[in-house]
């Protein structure tokens, strides 16, 4: 996957549920957000590691299998997904308030 389709996926921004956080071995935390690819059924795993500032295409998933990308994405890029990620957090999160 080139970084034009990798732009084109976080710009089109179809955010597939809530951002969820991982352990990885060593204890490091990974923020993981997943956006729905350009083909149908894709969905593209995007990660952030704790104390880093750019966010990688870590995994494309469609019916073909797992495909491990590994992508470490630009300074708009990852500025872009961290504001999808703190809106699709939020989105996810928010209660519903009593009437």
């Amino acid at each position: 996957m080139n970084i034009t389709q990798v732009a084109a996926i976080v710009v089109a921004a179809h955010v597939l549920g809530a951002p969820t956080e991982r352990r990885e071995t060593g204890g490091v935390t990974v923020r993981v957000l997943s956006l729905r690819g350009q083909r149908f059924g894709q969905v593209c795993d995007f990660t952030l590691d704790d104390g880093h500032r750019r966010w990688r295409l870590e995994t494309v998933t469609d019916n073909h299998g797992i495909d491990t990308v590994g992508r470490t994405l630009g300074k708009r890029l990852s500025v872009r997904l961290d504001a999808l990620h703190a809106q699709a957090t939020e989105h996810f999160t928010q209660r519903p308030t009593a009437e």
